[in-house]
């Protein structure tokens, strides 16, 4: 009886846990945008910008994603940083745009 009843807790606080951890989790587009917004903070060519918020974000949501999303997501970040790169000026000054916009809006959700 004692068993049945921490079972019965344990799957209650599990049903109840569940949900709002699925609604903290990010979809892969999602993920795989904040890896290009990471590759963007990086690189050096735009200036300096602080990484450690995306960092942070993207260690949360990693656990528990498909090899190829993170593989995906590795590729978007190591792109950015390459165009990045190689932009010119006007290349760059809308890449500095979606770092400071897009990509700082996704850090903060």
């Amino acid at each position: 009886m004692r068993i049945a009843t921490i079972l019965f807790a344990a799957a209650s606080i599990a049903a109840v846990a569940a949900p709002a951890l699925a609604a903290e989790r990010v979809t892969d587009a999602q993920f795989i945008q904040a890896n290009r917004c990471l590759g963007l903070t990086e690189a050096k060519a735009l200036g300096e910008a602080d990484p450690a918020a995306l960092k942070q974000f993207i260690k949360d949501q990693r656990p528990g994603r498909h090899v190829f999303t993170s593989d995906r997501a590795d590729n978007a970040r190591s792109d950015a940083k390459r165009a990045a790169s190689k932009a010119d000026e006007a290349a760059k000054a809308s890449l500095i745009q979606e770092r400071d916009g897009a990509c700082k809006d996704l850090a903060a959700s």
